[in-house]
């Protein structure tokens, strides 16, 4: 056998043995979904109405291959983040992680202050601010989400010449998210960033009478009262998949940008207002609920392979090779 020969061989035969082999290629994904809701009053502008009690609830998780997190929930104000991977950002950090070499998933929730009850004392207004986050990388599946809400228990009296009441909602809102799927991504995977704002007032029977859920249109996605102003969608998933894969898909309805640090400014956000129809007297039960959330999910894209019969004659074909440069 020729030195040529010799050094050709175990070259040929790694590359035989590599093709022979089953996988898939490497991909990642990644979500983020962000709301800053604040500003928001509920009034009073017609009867009377009072307070019964109050929990707040602010709630985080995270979920990462099989393993969770949740942290938070009923009479917290500032959940702890749930955190799981290479979560490189601290509680209450609101900036985007992005994507990286490392899967990871985060969850962060902060009722900055509540107007029923005052928090901290002396709060007029409620603030409140969400965040999820999770990157992938490889094959595997992950999620998170942040939650802030809260129950309140309302009662409504007659007023001579007013009987009823009506409640009037009004905040400012600044929603943002992202997905990303590579081109790597296998059939199946996807990549979604989802959020939900409500209002919801149900009666002593548990009947709704009221639920707004903000969802751009004026005058849509409200029953019981009249809708006065909706900026933008804060109810929806926002996807990419395999037909959208290697392309950084961004929902910034109000143009106000990623969040940076706290993600608590004020300065950039749309006007949202509702107001009930007039509420009988009785008790109530008034319940806000604002979350974010992501979900993803990769399988490996197949890599195709020779077919066992091609590969015995491409051993074969090496094997011939080498002979026949052995005999010359």
């Amino acid at each position: 056998m020729s030195y040529l020969s010799r050094a050709l061989l175990p070259i040929a035969l790694s590359g035989l043995i590599m093709a022979s082999a089953s996988g898939g290629a490497q991909a990642s994904a990644y979500g983020y979904s962000y709301n800053n809701i604040f500003g928001l009053t509920i009034t009073n502008p017609t009867g009377v109405i009072s307070v019964a009690g109050n929990t707040d609830i602010s709630r985080s998780t995270a979920t990462l291959n099989g393993s969770s997190v949740i942290r938070g929930g009923n009479g917290f104000v500032d959940a702890p983040q749930s955190a799981l991977g290479a979560v490189t950002k601290g509680q209450n950090n609101f900036t985007q992680q992005g994507q990286g070499n490392a899967a990871y998933s985060r969850g962060d929730a902060q009722i900055v202050s509540s107007q029923i009850p005052p928090f901290p004392p002396g709060a007029t207004s409620t603030h409140t601010v969400n965040v999820a986050e999770a990157f992938l990388f490889d094959t595997g599946s992950a999620d998170a989400s942040g939650r802030n809400g809260s129950n309140t228990g309302l009662s409504v009296n007659f007023v001579v010449g007013a009987p009823g009441a009506t409640i009037l909602f009004n905040f400012q809102a600044a929603p943002f998210m992202q997905v990303y799927l590579d081109a790597l991504a296998g059939p199946g995977s996807s990549s979604t960033a989802n959020m939900s704002v409500s209002f919801t007032i149900t009666n002593a029977l548990g009947q709704t009478v009221f639920n707004w859920s903000p969802d751009g249109v004026a005058g849509s996605g409200i029953t019981g009262g009249t809708e006065l102003a909706d900026a933008a969608d804060l109810n929806m998933n926002f996807s990419a998949n395999t037909l959208t894969s290697g392309n950084l898909l961004t929902y910034d309805p109000l143009a106000c940008g990623a969040p940076t640090g706290t993600g608590i400014g004020t300065a950039c956000g749309g006007t949202y207002t509702a107001l009930t129809n007039n509420l009988v007297a009785g008790n109530y039960t008034l319940t806000l609920n604002t979350v974010n959330s992501v979900d993803l999910t990769i399988f490996p894209r197949a890599v195709q392979v020779a077919e066992p019969g091609t590969l015995a004659l491409l051993g074969l074909g090496l094997m011939g090779l080498c002979l026949n440069r052995r005999k010359s």
